[in-house]
């Protein structure tokens, strides 16, 4: 009896060992693959208080309050009664506008910063709506509808945009929800995994695309991968998709002398990162063919990785704040056609060759000037970056306070860009975002040589 006891208890023995040695590949790709969610309880100091944080947090209510109101009637969001939104479009006037009010909303939500009685909307209705925004731009990504959006010029953008308002509330959506939006960061991160980046000017001096830098587009491509590599460290293309990502950060903003340099940048000579380069020396860039302080301030593109990172408790890779100080430097005491861009004792912008955009555009270069201070590429310049902020969100508070609503804007000519409200809305939450990473102290750099894995010529 008890021979024949042991004898079933050897069989089944096996048949577990058998069990979990078929089951261990599944384990360990579903572990691979899964995303971290932000741990929330690691961040003690919770939200900042100081005088410009709380500037900084009333702006961003402030776009709460119109996303929440007349934006989310007018787009037609209010009369659709399906759990998800059509969009009515594939385009960046259909998509990218909501990605941005999604984000924004979440990094109020998530962060503690939300405040009902400025906004005039209950927190469960401000998070429902938040949660159709996300929930449906990621059902409507290729990822998870074969005819969605996505695989576009710009979609990257709006993919992170999406991606990180998702990871933001990632306790509270549904698994349905959770999955479309891995499946979307996956996919738009895995286009790039054979990509050539481009580059404004060659190697050997040849402008490849005048009056065109390809700054922005490499910086806004990089941030999928900045989001990826934080939401899932263990990914099996982690290591290629921080590759490229370090090749779109340092590409973005390279200047000429860069490409040339063997300086080693995170165990790679410099030059060896780069084709080529999408700065002037000086560190000012060239767009729709003239010198454009807004396409310089995309530079926020790359420290963007600060947020992801930070959130994650991951070390931030220092390339991340590749030629930030050169660009910064030249907004703050770079003269083009006689005269500084910033304007001291002043909220005015110049443009040197002026802009095509609107002259009344602010909040990109508040965040920046955010960004230079928290991260502290501001040092010795002739004015710090909390001298700019407070200069640049002031106005931009002061261009809200006008409506009712929390707009920024009045009249179309301030800003000609279509999607300008939501636009401001994603750039005061990163700013926002950006003092709660410091606040917590959560920015910690790291040099080290990460595994290099690279796919194509």
């Amino acid at each position: 009896m008890v021979s024949r006891t042991w004898g079933w208890a050897v069989a089944l023995l096996c048949v577990c060992s058998l069990l979990i040695s078929l089951a261990a590949p599944l384990m360990t790709h579903a572990a691979s693959t899964r995303v971290v969610p932000i741990a929330w309880n690691a961040f003690p100091a919770g939200r900042p208080r100081d005088a410009d944080s709380e500037r900084m947090r009333a702006i961003l209510l402030s776009a709460n309050r119109y996303a929440l109101t007349t934006w989310w009637t007018e787009r037609g969001y209010a009369a659709q009664k399906d759990p998800i939104l059509t969009f009515h479009g594939r385009g960046e006037d259909n998509i990218r506008p909501a990605a941005n009010e999604a984000f924004a909303l979440a990094v109020s939500l998530a962060t503690g910063a939300y405040d009902e009685r400025v906004t005039g909307v209950s927190r469960d209705r401000a998070e429902a709506i938040t949660k159709k925004l996300i929930g449906s731009l990621a059902r409507r990504h290729r990822a998870n509808s074969p005819q969605g959006w996505g695989n576009g010029w710009q979609t990257a953008a709006w993919a992170t945009s999406t991606g990180f308002a998702g990871w933001l509330m990632w306790d509270r959506l549904s698994p349905e929800e959770r999955r479309d939006v891995q499946n979307m960061v996956i996919y738009e991160s895995n286009r790039f995994n054979a990509y050539r980046v481009p580059y404004y000017q060659g190697k050997d001096g040849r402008i490849h695309y005048p009056g065109d830098t390809k700054a922005e587009e490499n910086a806004w491509n990089g941030m999928i991968l900045q989001l990826s590599t934080a939401m899932m460290p263990e990914h099996p293309n982690r290591n290629l998709w921080r590759s490229k990502m370090l090749e779109f950060i340092l590409s973005a903003f390279a200047r000429p002398s860069d490409a040339h340099r063997q300086t080693l940048v995170h165990g790679r000579p410099l030059a060896d990162w780069l084709q080529g380069s999408n700065a002037n020396e000086d560190g000012s860039v060239i767009n729709q063919r003239r010198l454009h302080p807004d396409y310089m301030a995309t530079v926020s593109m790359n420290l963007h990785t600060a947020l992801t990172y930070g959130l994650a408790r991951l070390p931030v890779p220092a390339a991340a704040l590749f030629n930030a100080r050169h660009v910064y430097q030249a907004l703050d005491q770079g003269i083009f056609a006689g005269a500084s861009i910033y304007q001291p004792r002043s909220p005015v912008i110049r443009y040197p060759a002026g802009t095509r955009w609107g002259s009344e555009r602010r909040m990109h270069f508040a965040l920046l000037d955010a960004q230079a201070y928290a991260f502290g590429f501001d040092r010795g310049l002739n004015h710090s970056g909390t001298y700019w902020e407070r200069l640049h969100a002031v106005e931009v508070a002061r261009m809200q306070e006008r409506s009712k609503d929390g707009r920024t804007y009045q009249a179309p000519a301030e800003d000609l860009y279509g999607g300008r409200e939501a636009w401001v809305a994603d750039l005061a939450a990163q700013a926002y975002l950006t003092k709660f990473i410091k606040a917590n102290g959560l920015f910690r750099l790291t040099t080290e040589a990460f595994p290099y894995v690279r796919i194509g010529s």
